[in-house]
């Protein structure tokens, strides 16, 4: 497209040159002494629109799953299985079994 600086210039205040071909558009103001050109393009315009949706998606599926390697940290963290429980009430009770008995015939054996 192609339009001459002094028709541009000659815009009333305000006043929109508009120009279309296909799928691509151009506009033209002048406002205060100052020449405005935007262009934009459709099928541009769906590319962007695309790749903004798989951004938010990758984003979103991101956030998801450190969220739940969060949580599967704190569970991990937190506490215990209970075959670890067992396991230690059941050394609790044969150390304390064991220091019985030990105390016990340390004690006939002092008596005797």
């Amino acid at each position: 497209m192609s339009v001459s600086v002094d028709s541009l210039l000659k815009l009333p205040e305000g006043a929109v040159y508009r120009r279309s071909n296909e799928r691509a558009h151009v506009e033209a103001t002048h406002k205060g002494g100052i020449i405005y050109i935007t262009g934009t393009c459709d099928s541009l315009q769906r590319q962007v629109e695309y790749y903004e949706a798989l951004y938010h998606t990758a984003r979103d599926a991101l956030e998801q799953t450190e969220q739940s390697l969060r949580q599967e940290q704190e569970k991990k963290t937190s506490t215990t299985p209970w075959r670890v429980d067992l396991a230690m009430l059941m050394f609790g009770y044969f150390v304390g079994a064991a220091a019985t008995i030990f105390i016990a015939k340390d004690k006939l054996l002092k008596n005797e």
